[in-house]
């Protein structure tokens, strides 16, 4: 690891890979680490030994019988004889969640041997090979693997003609199923302690991939974006899954937990030309007999015209169909799989491959460990689409970022998390910042954004629901061609927050805001004057306006944007604005302002004047002339703040500023 730039490098070190690098399923890998602290989880290191081993750990449970596989010479413990037509068998144990990845990760042979490389069963001692029995297997965790060594026993339930404790394959040479579960159980603490999962999180620790999860129960997507993702998902080759609710056990002969994946999407028109999505489902296990509308017997078939006869015939022996509305009303979760995000195609119906993959490493702790209650003490990240190689004519770029949080159990502790992406721009005096695109709260492990981005700066910030939520996590930004850094903003970094307004609502003139002139300034020492009643009012920030001539219309439209840095002192902003003759002086003196306080351009709704704790937007219907405009805060003196007073027109203004700082 080599070391990266930082803003505030005695405060918060940054470690960081030299360059990119392939992994072993073709995405472009870099790492930036900005954590303090470590991770406390220990890795597992390889038993020493020189005869048959037997794994202290994860032990044979006590109504169990274990025997030794003894996996001796040429052996199928690497691969599914068929991969196409996998045959499994649940064990005793509940892990229907770990079959419905492991079936659809069968066909990738290089993730099957990347799980189990069976690289430890023999050692060599005094120059002769010795048979330990120890199984190498892997999992990813939290931005890396992690290596599994169990034994090679096979457990199974006593008294019980052998069933198996673990999954296995209907070919019992096959052992690679029962050992990647086996290491499964040992790496999160027990055999009792796998039971029951989520799909989502399971191809995450076998692939290394990322997913986007859908709870179907508090979602504020539109069932038509759903089934649209869905559909995206399945023609891209992501993985699709889904679990019954609780509340819905024993409806229609579901089961609750029961897992599936989404095979095929229909879009079909009855014969009175009604459009219904069904959606072709499958059950790894084949245990499920869905009895609701559209299964194999239903009197629904009747109403689809012939051309669609195809759709019934396509279902295999662990499959059927169902409605989507069907999928909404009793499925808990929707997740989509891949070990990249699923983004539109280009308008030439080419896919997208955003083959790499920035690692960046945080942690929410102390001070930074905000919450969304103090949102812009979390910490913060920039990165730039540079205006060369990622697009053409500047046109946005697709960009997938995922959060994940990291958890010391498998389905407990996780909390919720949210990503924001801002569009940012740094100027001397600081950093102006909006917030793009429709974030909400989500209660799993990651969450995935996919957005378009056009070239420029940017700022991703994560935080937890709750303050003093304190652990590490992990942002992995996906582009399509590298980044050159990633910054860690330090909290002394001056941030002022452009705030999305209620839409200007112009009846009765005829013109859009397009103009926009900014004046950045600072509140120092000596240039922070309170309020009208203090003597040093006029040091306050002034500037000076002139309105041209608008054409057709007698007045102008002025809105004001007024912002000021997020982290300075809780003081009330505050902005008049006065009507001054051609030959006035400016900045006006305390006296003058102290005269003219109630003769201020009243607001476009008839108000005095803004006032508001970190964001002012004003709006002022005035005629051609001059105009002088002053910005305040309620405390004289204090600290050292960054403001910035934007000012939107329909036509060019002459503007300038006084009083403004440094």
């Amino acid at each position: 690891m080599g070391c990266g730039p930082s803003k505030d490098e005695s405060a918060h070190p940054v470690r960081s890979s030299d360059t990119y690098t392939l992994n072993l399923f073709g995405v472009y890998e870099r790492v930036w680490d900005f954590r303090e602290t470590h991770d406390v989880f220990q890795a597992q290191a390889p038993p020493k030994c020189i005869q048959l081993w037997d794994d202290p750990v994860l032990c044979t449970p006590k109504d169990c019988q274990s025997f030794r596989a003894k996996i001796e010479g040429v052996h199928s413990l690497l691969l599914c004889k068929d991969p196409e037509n996998p045959d499994f068998n649940q064990g005793e144990l509940d892990t229907s969640y770990f079959l419905t990845v492991i079936e659809k990760l069968t066909s990738r042979t290089d993730i099957i041997k990347h799980l189990i490389p069976n690289d430890t069963l023999r050692t060599v001692h005094k120059k002769v090979e010795v048979y330990v029995g120890v199984v190498h297997c892997r999992v990813w965790r939290a931005g890396r693997w992690v290596d599994i060594f169990v034994d090679d026993s096979v457990p199974s339930v006593a008294n019980s003609g052998g069933i198996r404790l673990l999954s296995y394959c209907h070919d019992k040479d096959e052992l690679w199923l029962t050992f990647i579960e086996k290491a499964w159980a040992r790496f999160w603490g027990g055999y009792s302690n796998i039971e029951y999962g989520y799909i989502h999180d399971t191809y995450s620790s076998l692939t290394g991939g990322i997913y986007d999860a859908i709870n179907l129960e508090k979602t504020r997507l539109k069932p038509g974006d759903i089934y649209f993702r869905i559909r995206r998902a399945i023609s891209q080759g992501a993985i699709v899954g889904c679990a019954v609710s609780r509340k819905h056990d024993g409806v229609y002969g579901l089961t609750a937990g029961d897992t599936f994946t989404i095979e095929d999407t229909y879009q079909v028109h009855t014969q009175r030309g009604k459009e219904i999505h069904l959606l072709r489902m499958r059950d790894p296990l084949g245990y499920t007999i869905w009895k609701g509308p559209w299964n194999q017997n239903g009197s629904e078939w009747a109403s689809l015209p012939p051309e669609h006869d195809h759709i019934l015939s396509s279902v295999s022996d662990q499959e059927f169909i169902m409605a989507f509305r069907d999928v909404i009303a009793y499925m808990e979760y929707v997740c989509v799989c891949s070990m990249t995000p699923v983004v539109d195609q280009e308008n030439n119906n080419k896919p997208v491959h955003l083959r790499f993959c920035t690692h960046i490493f945080g942690e929410w702790r102390g001070q930074t460990a905000a919450g969304s209650k103090k949102l812009l003490d979390n910490p913060k990240f920039s990165f730039t689409i540079p205006k060369s190689g990622f697009s053409k004519d500047q046109s946005p770029v697709n960009v997938g970022i995922s959060l994940l949080q990291f958890c010391k159990d498998r389905l407990d502790g996780r909390v919720p998390i949210t990503l924001r992406m801002f569009k940012a721009r740094q100027q001397k005096q600081g950093m102006l910042i909006e917030e793009i695109g429709e974030t909400f709260e989500q209660n799993f492990q990651q969450v995935l954004r996919t957005m378009k981005l056009r070239p420029g700066k940017y700022m991703i910030l994560p935080h937890t629901a709750k303050m003093n939520t304190e652990r590490h996590f992990l942002i992995r930004l996906y582009t399509a061609l590298p980044l050159r850094t990633i910054q860690w903003i330090p909290s002394t970094e001056p941030l002022l927050l452009l705030k999305e307004d209620k839409p200007l609502t112009l009846k009765d003139l005829k013109c859009t805001l397009d103009c926009c002139e900014e004046v950045w300034g600072r509140w120092t020492e000596g240039l922070q004057g309170g309020y009208i009643y203090d003597r040093d009012f006029d040091l306050n920030p002034q500037i000076d306006i002139s309105v041209p001539e608008g054409g057709d219309e007698l007045k102008q439209v002025i809105r004001f944007k007024v912002l000021k840095d997020w982290n300075s002192d809780d003081a009330c902003l505050g902005f008049r604005l006065f009507r001054i003759g051609p030959e006035d002086a400016v900045p006006k003196e305390t006296q003058w302002l102290y005269n003219n306080w109630e003769h201020t351009v009243r607001c476009r709704d008839g108000s005095i004047e803004g006032w508001e704790w970190d964001y002012l937007a004003p709006t002022f219907l005035v005629e051609p002339g001059r105009y002088c405009g002053i910005l305040y805060n309620e405390k004289p003196g204090g600290s050292d703040t960054a403001f910035c007073i934007m000012v939107y027109s329909a036509v060019p203004l002459q503007i300038k500023g006084y009083n403004l700082g440094n």
